[in-house]
């Protein structure tokens, strides 16, 4: 175990020489024409030189200690001009002249013992006395220097501390580190100041990034460190606080000769650490202790921007929180402001009363149906918060004799309660749970729940907004199956109509009676389909592709529309695609039916299959009166615009709709006067087998 420490000693104060020596170069490069950095290559080329001296030579050398003085020296001159430079008010420097002075007597008695340490050594004398003189005066030494520091830095100016603060923290640890290994000395700990002496060098090695950051910032930022970096480095200065004290009582304890003093002091000392373990756990101690840090170590309550991250990651993201709601996110990123345990979230019904919304951690009854009842503000609270816009501390009102429900006052965690306003409308209220450590509401803490509530007022405003759209796209779809269902209906009507005109004139004939019983039932069982598409589970976007072939849908359409007008289908019948079948038929029935409409007497319309560019296509052809290209191009396919009489203008838009849902597409070529053709392009299936041409032709 000596053997490893003295490895690690060695080698880190090499590190610590390397690492200075390096600062010196980089420092004489970009600092060289100013003082204070002179000063600073000085003192930073003999503090590397100082920790070679201990590496090759060790502790208990001459050259150690006339080095550790020259290099305290040093830096004493780089805090002295320091100071200088950065003071306005001469009396702050006349002041800490004594300390100066005082401290310049001690590196000049050391030195002295350190040369009559070496000489009494030479004439082989001990040096008992001189050791404990010498160890004595660098532990004034270390206490002189780090009252020195305290002075000088509470009297510089706020705007010289970005750069002097971090050069005066790397001094406080330097000699706060020589202080605990003199101090150890001094009691004789033989044990822990060899290990100290041999960590020496990697506390020193650590300093100097944090002089490069400090130098190359060159105070143009406050060096300042974060809420929660300086959390723990509180912890760890505490830790290391009680570390130091139980040491240093085991150490007088060992001087003590009586060895019952020696055991009842040793169990003292074992109860009060056990207490501390078991104690320093405790949620109300680090509240305790926090509130304490907080309210005398630090300008603000707040890490604002540390709150604020952490409200932002709960509230949209509830990473800390899978499957809650938006609202119980909502409350418990702003009970994690003030550390509320619990909150309660009220909003406004439809009576306009603030009732019981959602909750995070609070009590409530497992009836819903209770909820309102329980937890409901009266009208004169919810006027007096949109009047005042302000927080209300429910201790603070019940001393006054406010007149707030009874629910509040009687629940033991009612703290505080927080309008929630958005554009200048109260629409939410939340009730804070009480903290664990009791205090009063200030200004820092209505500043901090008024901007968080605008935040939680926009996101509960955005998922009202998002529920209500969506319940509009809802209401949308439905009014868009109607719609579809609506121009349907109006095809089987003028289908049945063309079917009740012809029946007329070939009633007598046995054929024209079968077609138009078939014509009929296959009318009937559309309808019945259109009805179950106005069901909320039938969405138009729902795709169930099979592979058919596309000759056996233009079948099915020429069947049901033969009787009311000649039809005729060309071309492949076995072309196999890969669609919803049903939607095909229903594209199919609207383009025929137009066509029908739009041909004049016995003129046919064409149905041509074929296959091209990897796609299985169905041309509906007729001859009617045909469209113009602007028509075409800005009317055709929009919803309500149709150039018949009483046409509903829904037949092509659906059309187009339900082939883009099969990815497919849907073109149009029309001349006025001369026709039209709708081409329905699908993707073909390879599983259906090919048959040769085929034409039929239905009268």
């Amino acid at each position: 175990m000596g053997a490893l420490a003295q490895f690690i000693g060695d080698w880190s104060h090499v590190l610590c020489a390397a690492l200075f020596a390096v600062l010196t170069i980089w420092t004489s490069r970009h600092f060289a024409t100013l003082m204070i950095g002179k000063l600073l290559v000085a003192a930073f080329s003999i503090t590397a030189i100082w920790a070679l001296s201990i590496a090759f030579g060790g502790v208990d050398r001459l050259e150690s200690g006339v080095m550790e003085s020259l290099r305290n020296c040093a830096w004493l001159v780089c805090l002295f001009m320091s100071s200088r430079l950065g003071l306005s008010e001469a009396r702050h420097e006349r002041g800490a002249m004594p300390l100066y002075a005082m401290l310049l007597l001690l590196l000049v008695a050391q030195s002295g013992l350190d040369i009559a340490a070496m000489m009494q050594e030479a004439d082989g004398r001990a040096l008992g006395p001189l050791a404990e003189v010498a160890v004595v005066l660098r532990v004034l030494w270390g206490i002189g220097a780090l009252l020195l520091i305290q002075r000088i830095y509470v009297s510089s100016p706020a705007h010289t501390r970005a750069i002097s603060g971090p050069i005066a923290a790397v001094m406080a640890a330097m000699w706060s580190y020589d202080l605990l290994l003199y101090g150890a000395a001094f009691f004789k700990a033989q044990g822990p100041v060899f290990i100290l002496f041999a960590a020496r060098g990697l506390i020193m090695a650590s300093l100097a990034p944090i002089i490069a950051i400090a130098l190359r910032n060159q105070g143009n930022q406050e060096f300042k460190p974060s809420r929660s970096l300086a959390w723990r480095g509180i912890g760890a200065a505490l830790a290391l606080l009680g570390m130091l004290l139980t040491l240093l009582v085991l150490l007088m304890i060992d001087s003590i000769a009586t060895p019952m003093v020696s055991a009842l002091t040793t169990g003292l000392v074992f109860v009060v650490v056990v207490g501390a373990l078991v104690g320093l756990p405790s949620t109300r101690l680090h509240a305790q202790i926090k509130v304490l840090i907080a309210k005398h170590l630090f300008r603000h309550r707040y890490d604002y921007r540390e709150q604020w991250m952490a409200f932002a990651d709960t509230i949209g993201s509830g990473a800390h929180m899978p499957g809650a709601h938006i609202e119980q996110r909502a409350i418990k990123a702003m009970a994690d402001i003030t550390d509320s345990p619990a909150g309660l979230l009220l909003m406004q019904d439809a009576s306009g009363g603030f009732v019981y919304q959602s909750a995070w951690n609070w009590p409530v009854s497992d009836e819903p149906a209770s909820h309102e009842k329980a937890y409901r503000l009266p009208a004169a609270i919810i006027q007096r918060m949109e009047e005042e816009c302000w927080i209300i501390d429910i201790a603070d009102e019940k001393a006054a004799g406010s007149s707030l429900p009874d629910w509040l006052f009687q629940e033991p965690l009612s703290w505080a309660l927080v309008p929630i306003f958005h554009f200048g409308d109260l629409i939410a209220v939340l009730v804070l749970a009480r903290p664990p450590v009791m205090r009063s509401l200030d200004w820092e803490d209505f500043d901090m729940l008024r901007a968080a509530g605008k935040q939680v007022a926009s996101t509960l405003a955005e998922a009202q907004g998002q529920a209500a759209l969506a319940e509009a796209r809802r209401f949308e779809e439905f009014n868009r199956r109607f719609a579809f269902i609506m121009h349907d209906i109006k095809n089987l009507v003028s289908q049945i109509a063309l079917v009740a005109r012809n029946a007329e004139r070939h009633a007598d004939n046995p054929e024209f009676r079968q077609d138009m019983v078939l014509t009929l039932k296959e009318a009937a069982d559309k309808m019945n389909m259109m009805l179950a598409r106005l069901s909320q589970h039938n969405s138009s976007s729902d795709v169930e592709a099979t592979d058919f072939a596309l000759g056996d849908v233009a079948h099915a359409v020429v069947a049901s529309r033969k009787a009311a007008h000649p039809l005729l289908v060309e071309g492949d019948l076995a072309v196999p695609v890969m669609a919803d079948r049903a939607k095909v038929e229903q594209i199919l029935t609207h383009l025929v039916q137009n066509a029908i409409e739009a041909s004049g007497g016995d003129a046919p319309v064409v149905l041509r299959l074929d296959r091209q560019d990897g796609a299985g296509r169905i041309a509906v052809m007729d001859y009617g009166s045909g469209m113009s290209a602007e028509f075409i191009r800005d009317e055709l396919f929009r919803p309500f615009a149709s150039t018949k009489e009483g046409g509903f203008g829904i037949g092509a838009y659906e059309a187009r709709e339900l082939v883009l849902t099969m990815d497919g597409a849907l073109t149009v070529e029309s001349t006025p006067g001369k026709g039209s053709i709708f081409t329905v392009s699908l993707p073909l299936a390879d599983t259906v087998g090919s048959a040769g041409p085929a034409k039929e032709r239905a009268a």
